[in-house]
């Protein structure tokens, strides 16, 4: 590749990772954008069953999905030439788990319900939403390889947009005695339609492929994933089911409100990791250190300094999202954010290990600082309450970034940050 094309790439990429950046941010943040509506429309308690639900359902499509997101980066380079079939292969493989999942809860949905602490109708609309919802998963990752980047928007557009009206009118004309159904069902309607779409449109480019080649290929990059994507759900969705069970509803939907306005940092921290990683690989495969490691000093300078905005207006912009029984939410501000910085260079260091395909470690690193989030939870959150599982959540993140930065080192074989 001669040095024209060379910057025709990197500026593909960079402005393909920028906005994959910013269409992540706003696929993610939505709940922020709109809190000051909807902390006037709901009330503590029922953000606490939106936020077990929602927390329900990250764990349910990281068992459903198998973590076979994680192997579309690879499949771009070792099966450029028949990729469509590769993305029906797993497609049909979680599609496959979806089903059994779904039948599953149907037979067992009172003892779900009694488990999951949700409506029964809530426990089956949760798996029906996971026979779909892979479908823009897989799409979304393979625009973001594939740096069409304008088709990551749009997803991002349609979904944010499309759930603010459908939670509205759900809320205000639908469900008007238990409003967080309309909140839960405005929330993943848009995406269980893209999900329709992308499900069709991928069975129709990759049918006929031979799936079982896929499935061995995937499932040996994917598998090792599942405990840490489940690890990594642990540190940050088990707290506010472990607040439910332990304090209730109301206290649950005060720690989410709180977490919602911590996570504008970790929003962009992950985006920033999500849009650095395609830049990171391919300079990593040229050799680029001396240009990565300046890049990635520059990135965290950046972010630290997005620390200290977040967490210094933070009180403040409470307030301003909502009323005052929401305001005790502030507490879990600082620790949010600090544990999250500590999760991104986690995931940049992982990122290392992902591309030499020695994924062994990463569930290690995760299961370790999981184990150590339920412990602290158990003995923090009886005694600090919501602000227990904050500092619990950053002192998790900590020991599974200090694990990460070790391991690295041992793979890279060099000091790339």
């Amino acid at each position: 590749m001669n040095k024209g094309e060379q910057s025709i790439s990197d500026n593909l990429a960079i402005k393909s990772g920028s906005a994959y950046m910013v269409s992540t941010i706003l696929l993610s943040s939505s709940s922020i954008i709109t809190a000051p509506i909807f902390s006037r429309l709901l009330t503590t308690s029922d953000y606490g069953i939106v936020s077990n639900f929602m927390a329900w359902q990250s764990i349910g499509l990281i068992i459903i999905g198998l973590g076979l997101a994680y192997t579309i980066g690879n499949a771009k380079i070792d099966f450029p030439s028949d990729f469509n079939g590769f993305l029906y292969s797993i497609q049909a493989l979680s599609s496959l788990v979806g089903l059994i999942a779904f039948i599953i809860a149907i037979l067992f949905v009172n003892h779900l319900s009694s488990l999951l602490e949700l409506d029964a109708s809530l426990v089956i609309a949760i798996f029906m939403y996971l026979l779909f919802l892979p479908s823009v998963i897989y799409m979304q990752e393979k625009y973001k390889f594939f740096l069409e980047y304008k088709k990551s928007i749009s997803i991002s557009f349609f979904n944010t947009i499309g759930s603010i009206f459908i939670c509205l009118i759900l809320i205000e004309f639908v469900f008007t005695e238990h409003k967080y159904f309309g909140r839960i069902l405005g929330l993943i309607l848009p995406m269980f339609l893209l999900g329709l779409y992308y499900y069709y449109s991928i069975l129709r480019r990759g049918w006929g492929s031979r799936i079982t080649k896929y499935w061995r290929y995937a499932l040996g990059i994917s598998l090792p994933f599942i405990p840490h994507t489940l690890g990594m759900v642990v540190l940050t969705q088990l707290d506010r089911i472990m607040i439910t069970k332990m304090l209730g509803n109301s206290d649950t939907g005060l720690y989410s409100f709180g977490v919602a306005y911590a996570s504008i940092f970790a929003l962009a921290s992950n985006a920033i990791a999500q849009a650095f990683q395609p830049w990171l690989y391919q300079n990593y495969s040229e050799n680029n250190m001396v240009l990565i490691k300046k890049a990635a000093n520059t990135i965290v300078l950046g972010i630290s300094f997005l620390i200290v905005l977040i967490v210094a207006f933070g009180p403040e912009v409470i307030k301003l999202l909502g009323p005052e029984n929401f305001w005790d939410s502030k507490y879990v501000i600082m620790p949010v954010v600090v544990g999250s910085f500590f999760q991104f260079l986690a995931a940049i260091y992982s990122s290392i290990q992902l591309y030499h395909k020695k994924t062994y470690f990463i569930p290690v690193g995760t299961l370790l600082s999981a184990l150590v989030n339920i412990g602290l939870n158990l003995i923090l959150i009886p005694i600090l309450g919501i602000k227990g599982a904050a500092f619990g959540l950053l002192l998790s993140f900590l020991v599974q970034s200090l694990f990460h930065m070790v391991i690295y080192k041992r793979v890279a074989k060099s000091i790339l940050f």
